[in-house]
């Protein structure tokens, strides 16, 4: 029975490539998943992903959300590989959990030549023999990999006594081997075994990420080892992998830019710590370059033992595809000890893109939101797994199982700030996000298809022009003088409480008790207004086009122009000739385009609204209202 074991062992290690005299197989060595095994297993460094399980547990750290992941292949046309791996993230560090089964049927019974070299063996097929045998090799994992800073107690007190610590990942595999061996009348083929992988990794630069981790620590007096039925007994090789990840181009943390390129280079050696002796340190190169998201390119150099005292550098290729969530990575392993037999990889993986960050999990109302709605549903879904609770402007929000909540957030006119915080199981806020909305007036007799809706709905919020106490705007009403010079008297000063108040009559129809005298004399000192020669002002008259345009101009310093003849119905003599002209080369006559100018049709509110609208004064008025980085 042992000779057998010994013979089959033999047969599987040749055949893939690799020398493991008198020692355990691991097949973890080939499951590593399609994408590490595309960059020549080259991954200690990386391991940025679930494929940490099989290289380096300390990557188990870094992602931030669930993944699922599954590799197939045919390993030198004989050995089927099949694995399964999972990870689940907590606030005390990620979990993981893995399945690889290799196995093999139909395989012919060998013996040793008689007279051959023990060195340099020939097997031949042992007649003795009543059939074909089978063989499998399972592993199970159980993985643990977090930030030094997430796990309670020691890891904890270290970072704070040495915050130099922080960032740092550490994981651990428990592995359970199964194996079994029968046909040829084996019996006692079965065995079990356990092991432990350790591994560290950690960032000392933006661009360089450093791992190691030691596979199969565990000694043999505390377990390491494939133990069969039969009584026979059988360690797993310790093997040191360090290695290095060099973000060369990239967005960011990366050593140069090119465009949305991103080329990792990295290099793995193993370091055979049972084996030195009769084993060299063995090297792993890859490179994986992303010309866009969408796209992974890799390729590899992978360092086996190719005999007894010999090293094989086998090269790999492979493509990833991302799409959302998934993941499928191809790769090809060259073995030089196996020519012309082609070894194929898949994987597909869930789970692979990053987790959003609170600050992007709002779904339903975009930042810098412009709305004319009293309120507006805040709707979004908390997907870090630390978040317990949400906020709300202050208020606590229910939540679903699978962190999804809403909100109807009441909005007054003006500028809106709308702060959504994620609370821990402590109630302690650990992330938080600030919505921004504005909120423009609107009236209900100007309909939302209303020529100057928009403009109204500005002017109104600012308060430049206000409605009626009903609520209404009456956007076809007339304006008077009086009214349309408090309104850029208002407008130019800030607020009333900043207009003088009226030392002194002006006009002969304009008493120091009027509602607008004020404002009147404002404008009259400002130059907006002129009166009329008789040394009145007629400030109840409704004011017509040429006058509201003449006090808009003059409150906007539009520049009088030779006239040109912008308007059929305005001869060169008219005395506001020159205004018009400089108005319209400033765009405040825009709605009248191909129009006449009637110059003495009453001005309604809409088209002073239109006019003030244009107007530079009210323009930078309007951008401090539409900036969205002040106010908030």
């Amino acid at each position: 029975m042992k000779k057998k074991l010994l013979l089959f062992f033999g047969l599987w290690l040749a055949l893939a490539g690799l020398v493991l005299a008198a020692a355990a197989p691991d097949p973890i060595r080939i499951a590593t998943g399609a994408r590490p095994l595309g960059m020549g297993k080259a991954f200690v460094g990386l391991a940025d992903d679930l494929g940490s399980i099989f290289l380096n547990p300390a990557g188990l750290g870094n992602p931030e959300r669930w993944q699922l992941t599954s590799m197939s292949g045919k390993l030198l046309e004989e050995f089927n590989y099949l694995s399964f791996s999972g990870l689940y993230p907590t606030q005390y560090g990620n979990f993981g959990i893995a399945y690889i089964g290799s196995s093999v049927g139909g395989a012919i019974p060998t013996t040793i030549e008689a007279g051959s070299s023990a060195s340099d063996p020939i097997y031949t097929v042992d007649l003795s023999g009543d059939g074909a045998m089978s063989y499998y090799n399972n592993l199970f994992i159980l993985s643990y990999g977090a930030k030094l800073e997430k796990i309670p107690g020691l890891g904890k007190l270290l970072t704070k006594s040495f915050p130099r610590l922080t960032g740092i990942n550490v994981g651990a595999n428990l592995k359970f081997f199964s194996v079994n061996l029968t046909g040829d009348h084996i019996t006692n083929g079965s065995g079990s075994g356990n092991e432990l992988d350790i591994g560290v990794q950690g960032k000392p630069l933006g661009w360089l990420s450093l791992g190691a981790n030691i596979q199969n620590a565990l000694p043999t007096s505390m377990g390491g080892k494939l133990h069969f039925n039969s009584g026979w007994e059988e360690a797993y090789p310790a093997v040191l992998k360090s290695g290095l990840a060099a973000a060369i181009i990239g967005v960011d943390n990366s050593l140069m830019k090119l465009g949305g390129h991103k080329v990792n280079v990295l290099a793995d050696v193993d370091y055979e710590l049972t084996r030195s002796s009769t084993i060299p340190p063995l090297l792993h190169l890859g490179v994986e370059w992303k010309p866009i998201e969408l796209l992974a390119i890799r390729a590899g150099i992978d360092q086996e033992m190719a005999g007894a005292s010999e090293t094989s550098n086998n090269f790999t290729s492979g493509v990833g595809l991302n799409y959302g969530d998934f993941r499928f990575d191809y790769a090809f392993h060259q073995f030089t000890g196996a020519p012309g037999v082609e070894n194929h990889f898949f994987s597909l993986s869930y789970g692979i893109a990053p987790v959003k960050k609170f600050t992007e999990q709002i779904i339903a109302t975009p930042d810098k939101l412009i709305t004319t709605e009293t309120a507006v549903d805040i709707k979004g879904t908390a997907v870090d797994y630390a978040i317990k609770g949400i906020k709300i402007n202050g208020l606590k929000v229910q939540t679903t199982p699978r962190g999804e909540f809403t909100l109807t957030v009441s909005l007054p006119v003006g500028k809106n700030a709308i702060l959504i915080e994620g609370l821990d199981t402590q109630g302690k806020v650990i992330a938080s996000k600030k919505l921004r909305v504005l909120r423009l007036l609107t009236y209900p007799d100007v309909a939302g298809n209303h020529w100057a809706a928009e403009q109204i709905s500005y002017i109104g919020t600012l308060g430049i022009i206000k409605g009626y106490p009903n609520g209404v705007f009456k956007p076809e009403g007339n304006i008077t003088r009086a009214e349309l010079s408090a309104l850029l008297v208002r407008t130019k000063l800030g607020s009333d409480q900043n207009v003088p108040a009226a030392g002194k009559q002006k006009f002969r129809d304009v008493g120091l008790a009027h509602w607008a005298v004020k404002y009147i004399n404002a404008a009259a000192t400002d130059s907006i207004v002129t009166g009329y020669p008789d040394k009145t002002f007629k400030p109840a008259a409704n004011i017509s086009r040429a006058e509201g345009l003449s006090m808009v101009a003059r409150f906007g310093r539009v520049k009088q122009i030779p006239y040109t003849s912008e308007f059929t119905d305005i001869k060169a003599t008219h005395w506001a000739a020159t205004l018009l002209a400089g108005a319209k080369k400033e765009g405040l006559l825009a709605f009248l385009a191909n129009q006449p100018f009637s110059p003495n049709k009453k001005l309604v509110r809409s088209e002073a609204v239109e006019i003030l609208f244009r107007s530079q004064p009210v323009k930078a008025i309007i951008a401090d209202l539409m900036n969205f980085d002040k106010g908030y």
